[in-house]
């Protein structure tokens, strides 16, 4: 009996470990600057506390922490990463790249991205740019989660309740700052800022109440929309993610193929329709020209008839010798002189549909000309620099971004130099 419990089991535990591996696996990436509440939103995602939050500038989490969790549909692994702009690390930059590096890297399918207007860093609009334009972000893959005034990283209670027992204990901790409420235009400018920038990702709210048990509940609706209905189709173009530099060149590559593409096409098309037309002149001169000759060899065949006919005959001679001479009548005469006057005629306009044709053959060779030397001219149009320019505009920003946190970067390696020595 105790042998066929055991082989009981042990079936469900393979059994189990067989539908564990044949789930399909959606990975999570939590982002964002020191304090915002990454850790706490994985807490909330996971329900658990395995990563550790706590309230401070500093950042707690100083590694890449993964944990997994096991869904209905699908296994979900969470990663929480350091914060973007922790004042102990000098080199923002590495971090940045390193978070880049690992949605690459580890195939994430879906990025959460955890603001807090509280604690707004003083780059973070160029981080955010960052992001932006290194991550395919869209709304089935990203998620912008906005933490409204209040710090969140000292919940009192992580699983799925519908109210925290300890309320005045959680309330005492997590006393809201009455200062916070008096940037509501800056707070809105953000925003916008935020919509602006993530045009094609998901955003989320959440506004904290004085009633901790409220503000927790919010994050439980938006943990279970994200389960139910973001996560299991989520996925993440990663040939998409990349370097900034690289980024900045593929889209001046793309915006100027498409800048050629809107003058050279147009122009290209133009120049074919010229050139179809010419063409179909060419060929009914052609045509023409050999009625004409057809005309002319008729003429010559009718004038070598009358030469081979004639019809006037003179006898003369003495009785033992006859000779008879046979000469062409007046009307042969003037019918051969018609003809050599329609031929001279039919040869002048051959000669001058042979003219027309030439130069018509002259403009096309002019247009392959053209043709060929558009893609030289172009750049030099006024429309062309326009419309480079307006392209443009966007790499501007993210040219503006890199320089910056190049220039940041290479600040910090100073800053790390002057301390080693």
């Amino acid at each position: 009996m105790k042998k066929v419990n055991s082989f009981i089991i042990i079936s469900l535990v393979l059994l189990v470990i067989g539908q564990t591996l044949a789930k399909s696996k959606k990975k999570v990436i939590v982002i964002g600057h020191t304090g915002s509440g990454k850790s706490t939103f994985c807490n909330f995602l996971c329900s658990s506390s395995k990563f550790k939050a706590e309230a401070s500038s500093d950042s707690v989490t100083q590694i890449f922490q993964t944990e997994q969790i096991e869904l209905k549909d699908f296994s979900l692994l969470v990663t929480d990463t350091p914060g973007f702009t922790d004042p102990k690390k000098q080199n923002n930059w590495k971090i940045l790249s390193d978070i880049v590096e690992f949605v690459k890297k580890e195939q994430v399918d879906f990025v959460v991205i955890v603001i807090n207007y509280s604690i707004r860093a003083q780059n973070e609009e160029y981080i955010l740019k960052w992001l932006r334009y290194t991550l395919p972000l869209n709304k089935y893959n990203s998620l912008i989660l906005v933490n409204h005034y209040r710090k969140i990283q000292n919940f009192c209670s992580y699983e799925d309740e519908d109210e925290n027992e300890n309320e005045d204990q959680c309330l005492e901790q997590n006393q809201t700052d009455p200062q916070l409420s008096k940037s509501e235009e800056n707070n809105k400018n953000f925003m916008n800022f935020i919509k602006n920038t993530f045009t094609n990702s998901t955003i989320e709210k959440i506004s904290y109440n004085t009633k901790m048990y409220l503000t927790g509940k919010e994050f439980r609706i938006l943990i279970k929309r994200l389960k139910e209905k973001h996560l299991p189709l989520a996925q993440l173009d990663h040939t998409k993610v990349y370097d900034l530099q690289n980024k900045i060149e593929i889209e001046l590559y793309k915006n100027e193929g498409f800048c050629f593409s809107k003058y050279k096409i147009p122009q290209e098309e133009k120049n074919q329709r010229k050139m179809v037309k010419l063409e179909q002149e060419v060929m009914e001169l052609k045509a023409e020209q050999k009625t004409l000759q057809n005309l002319v060899d008729s003429i010559n065949h009718d004038i070598n008839n009358i030469i081979d006919n004639p019809r006037e005959k003179i006898t003369t001679g003495f009785l033992w010798w006859t000779t008879t001479y046979t000469f062409h009548s007046t009307i042969q005469i003037n019918q051969m002189n018609r003809l050599q006057d329609d031929k001279s005629n039919t040869r002048i306009q051959i000669l001058s549909q042979q003219m027309i044709e030439q130069k018509i053959k002259e403009k096309l060779e002019k247009l392959e000309e053209e043709s060929e030397s558009l893609v030289q001219k172009i750049p030099e149009l006024k429309e062309f620099k326009q419309c480079l320019h307006s392209a443009n505009q966007e790499i501007q920003e993210m040219v503006e971004v890199k320089n910056y946190f190049e220039a940041l970067n290479s600040l910090s390696k100073q800053k790390q130099q002057q301390q080693q020595q």
